[in-house]
């Protein structure tokens, strides 16, 4: 699967800091109209590049995954994140076209 919602440390372990795939991380709120706008971008795109990456979704209201919220989301929704073997190596917060037409270029190479 290339796209999945989690929930828990064991999964944030699992399907990005250990996974071998390069992994694209939503930080998303349900209330958040921009999110609604953003994550079918990215499922589109990871459908498209599956062979490529992982897309990881995870709800910022989410208490088990608060501190991994803290750490990479910076308290900002959507921020979305690329992972490469573990390690944070893009970073976008907000949205706007530009944005994740810039993003979106830069995880497809």
């Amino acid at each position: 699967m290339n796209c999945l919602e989690i929930n828990t440390l064991k999964d944030w372990f699992e399907h990005v800091v250990n996974n071998q795939k390069p992994v694209v991380v939503s930080f998303f709120a349900e209330w958040c109209a921009p999110c609604r706008k953003l994550n079918p971008q990215l499922i589109s795109e990871v459908e498209k590049n599956s062979e490529k990456w992982q897309l990881v979704l995870v709800n910022v209201n989410n208490d088990e995954l608060y501190d991994v919220v803290q750490q990479f989301a910076k308290a900002q929704v959507p921020s979305v994140c690329l992972f490469n073997m573990g390690t944070q190596t893009e970073l976008m917060t907000g949205y706007s076209e530009r944005k994740i037409k810039s993003f979106l270029e830069k995880i497809r190479c």
